[in-house]
């Protein structure tokens, strides 16, 4: 794994811009904010983090060296409250959790509606809605 195969803040925004294409394609209507997210608690989409991008990401986190917020997509249902789902950015999220930071910096995707049908909650679900710190590094 080198560097150079991490994303940048460019392809984020491409891949948060591909999301909300999607949704409007679908007639979810779907907004974005740039803010900050509790780490721990958010839902992997996911069943693993590859061990060697992790030891990568951790040191450039370590050293300041990566800065690329994560994809976040929040639902907000009923009594559970906020579920919030990690589209992209599982492995900067848990090497931000290991290096005890609180909150991650995030592109998050919501509806004025507050829930709607989600191929990324669906995702979770298979997977057993693990959150990002409790997901196996491999």
């Amino acid at each position: 794994m080198r560097r150079e195969d991490l994303v940048t803040h460019e392809r984020q925004l491409h891949s948060l811009r591909d999301v909300i294409e999607g949704y409007g394609q679908l007639g979810v209507p779907v907004e974005e904010e740039h803010r900050k997210v509790p780490a721990h608690s958010l839902i992997a989409t996911q069943n693993a983090i590859e061990a060697e991008k992790y030891e990568l990401v951790l040191d450039l986190l370590r050293n300041d060296e990566l800065e690329v917020p994560v994809l976040v997509e929040e639902h907000f249902v009923g009594d559970a409250g906020y579920q919030r789902y990690l589209i992209d950015g599982h492995t900067r999220t848990r090497a931000s959790i290991e290096l005890g930071r609180r909150m991650v910096d995030a592109f998050v995707i919501y509806s004025p509606a507050g829930d709607w049908p989600s191929n990324f909650v669906l995702v979770a679900e298979h997977y057993g809605n693990v959150l990002v710190r409790d997901l196996p590094i491999r």
